[in-house]
């Protein structure tokens, strides 16, 4: 787990911040309005191995995370009017840069010191010719990409006022070639992607612990489907439920302590809860029906799940600890795996009127629904990242389901996952 265990720990080193502070981007601008950046390529003043290598490697991730994101236009580098070496503020041309209407410029550098390799990177306000931020990093090479995502998400604080989530990782679960569904995680391009659940058996449904540095599951190992936990640091397991029933569709609660999930009873499956060492455990409702996928409001205090307990799967929400539950959806066949935005404001889920599954979100009173995705396969599990910008989820528009992020207005709808993939979690900041 040495790789997982470095990227929370990646050093960074401020440098300057002298642009006046600005939002150029409103994070609520139309989508079909991006902003135009350019990202050169670092420079190296020592040749060493891997130094061209890496000097294009850093400007790729951050413009591929940059158009993911769906605010920026990237710039063809054969436009550039500026093909020198300078990167510092007194010496770039940045008339240059305008004349080919950059709102932003990306330069830096690279070298290496003995195994570890510092990166500085800036991003400069070619109109204002000021710099806005500025970054150094040491690290070793296999947290290379780790640097650029961080950088990516400076660029996003620095020209939207909010922090940027390509630092953060999705975590879930995928058809190995032996016929087996393991447990993985990925960066939020796709890359750097690591098995974290090895054994053959078939594992579900991961979710993310509030510090990030545990998952939750489902898995088959012993028999039925029971509920596990995973240290990501310390990698280990730990077996939560005993039932010899179906118990799926775990998520921990945003105070750390409990975890939901699902657990088929004699006449009805029901919402359960247990502690995250495996006792107390309790039963949260008692519907009668289907009662399954429990999510929560940030502050824990409003739990949203489906349920059949007014005949078809619809999506409720109640007071957690029990409540009065209010029915949310009112139409469509099945409506299934909500979640409840980071502010609290608004509910994705998937839902089925006619054939495919689809998205939709809706305020978190139930009013004002929208489709977000239409004539694209089966598309389920929709997730909020944790800055409430953006949403994951699986698709089988390519064929087998494979792992998609969008816009939390459906806009930009992008292929994340190199291979296949389903029942996505995003996870929280880790710092």
């Amino acid at each position: 787990m040495k790789k997982i265990i470095l990227l929370f720990t990646t050093c960074l080193v401020f440098l300057a911040s002298v642009a006046e502070a600005r939002i150029y981007i409103p994070v609520d601008q139309p989508s079909d309005k991006q902003f135009p950046i350019a990202i050169t390529d670092l420079i190296f003043y020592e040749n060493f191995l891997g130094a061209n290598k890496y000097a294009l490697l850093i400007p790729e991730i951050i413009s591929t995370d940059l158009i993911l994101s769906g605010y920026f236009e990237t710039i063809p580098q054969d436009a550039f009017l500026d093909q020198g070496t300078e990167i510092t503020q007194d010496t770039i041309n940045f008339a240059q840069w305008t004349a080919i209407e950059a709102g932003a410029l990306v330069k830096g550098s690279i070298e290496k010191n003995d195994k570890e390799y510092v990166i500085k990177l800036r991003l400069f306000d070619p109109y204002s010719e000021q710099l806005v931020v500025g970054k150094q990093y040491t690290t070793d090479k296999d947290n290379i990409r780790s640097v650029a995502h961080r950088f990516t998400d400076e660029i996003m604080l620095s020209l939207t006022g909010r922090r940027g989530i390509f630092s953060t990782m999705i975590a879930y679960s995928a058809l190995t070639y032996k016929g087996n569904k393991a447990l993985y995680i990925m960066d939020i391009d796709g890359y750097n992607n690591r098995r974290v659940i090895k054994d053959r058996s078939i594992n579900l449904g991961p979710s993310w612990s509030p510090e990030g540095k545990k998952l939750v599951y489902a898995s088959y190992l012993k028999g039925n489907p029971e509920i596990f936990t995973i240290d990501l640091i310390k990698d280990e397991m730990k077996q939560l439920t005993h039932t010899d029933r179906t118990n799926i569709t775990p998520v921990w609660h945003p105070d750390g302590d409990r975890i939901y999930f699902t657990l088929s009873l004699t006449d009805s499956t029901e919402i359960m809860s247990v502690k995250s060492n495996g006792k107390g455990m309790k039963q949260e409702t008692n519907a009668g029906g289907i009662n399954i996928a429990p999510r929560f409001s940030s502050d824990g205090k409003m739990m949203y799940y489906s349920s059949t307990r007014a005949g078809r799967l619809h999506v409720y929400k109640e007071p957690t600890g029990g409540g009065v539950p209010q029915r949310l959806t009112f139409v469509g066949k099945f409506n299934d795996s909500p979640d409840i935005s980071p502010d609290g404001s608004k509910v994705v889920f998937c839902g089925q009127d006619s054939g495919n599954f689809d998205i939709f979100v809706m305020n978190s009173d139930g009013t004002n629904i929208q489709r977000l995705t239409i004539n694209s396969g089966n598309n389920e599990h929709p997730r909020w990242s944790p800055d409430g910008r953006f949403i994951v989820f699986s698709s089988t528009r390519s064929g087998g389901s494979a792992i998609y992020m969008m816009r939390a207005d459906g806009s930009n709808q992008a292929r994340i996952s190199k291979g296949n993939g389903h029942l996505p979690d995003w996870s929280p900041w880790f710092d």
